[in-house]
């Protein structure tokens, strides 16, 4: 038997053509939206379907709202950090279902194996010598400092590479990672390891070899998968 599409409500209709409108491009950032009277009008909605419709896409970071002569209620260019936490909550979500530590996994390697080899080529003063202050401070650190240092590392590698969508897509990724795997199942030499292929990918960077710092990169990335692997495994087992 057919199974039917639940059937939208009317608010849920009106966000989602308002949606279409800023996604195609018939309204920009910036753009003030008519007068409230006006969409009900075009809609065929009440003034609370709207609103609520509005309240949807505020939620969503989609929408701005400002008062005085000059007010109303304006497209909103969302921010890294609002894609980013979007993408998180769903990365959360999905994870306890469809998307599996592997797929989380696979991500990481398709995005931080080529920002080590653009961070090998772009990077800055700044950026070396906030590296090397993250891998000076990691072998340095008592174990429960070097989760956040190890993460730390590799958002500074990810925005040395010069591309913010990098490092947008990214941090969602590694903040779902983090959460999953419990860190007490981890080898004994684990963070040892860690810190060592740290310091061996900003070698390449520091020299500018981006082969160098793509190849480190690969190997430390697929040492993580293993290990996480084993974590998430047992822990399913559990």
């Amino acid at each position: 038997m057919p199974t039917t599409e639940p059937r939208l409500l009317e608010y849920e209709r009106v966000a989602g053509e308002l949606r279409r409108m800023i996604v195609d491009g018939e309204l920009r950032p910036g753009d003030r939206l008519p007068a409230e009277g006006e969409l009900t009008a075009r809609m065929r909605v009440s003034r609370g379907t709207l609103r609520e419709a509005l309240r949807v896409l505020s939620a969503q970071k989609l929408l701005t709202s400002a008062r005085g002569m000059n007010g109303g209620t304006f497209i909103a260019e969302p921010s890294p950090d609002d894609v980013a936490g979007y993408l998180e909550t769903s990365l959360t979500l999905l994870s306890r279902g469809r998307v599996t530590a592997a797929h989380l996994l696979e991500m990481r390697s398709q995005l931080e194996v080529p920002a080590a080899e653009l961070a090998a080529r772009r990077r800055d003063d700044e950026d070396l010598r906030r590296l090397e202050a993250s891998v000076t401070g990691m072998t340095e650190a008592p174990d429960p400092a070097r989760l956040r240092m190890n993460s730390e590392f590799h958002m500074l590698v990810l925005r040395a590479a010069g591309n913010p969508v990098l490092d947008m897509m990214a941090r969602p990724v590694f903040t779902v990672l983090r959460e999953r795997f419990g860190r007490d199942q981890l080898e004994p030499d684990f963070w040892g390891r860690v810190a060592a292929e740290h310091a061996e990918i900003l070698q390449h960077v520091r020299d500018r070899n981006s082969r160098g710092a793509r190849r480190a990169m690969r190997t430390h990335l697929a040492g993580l998968k293993e290990t996480y692997t084993r974590i998430d495994v047992s822990r399913l087992g559990d």
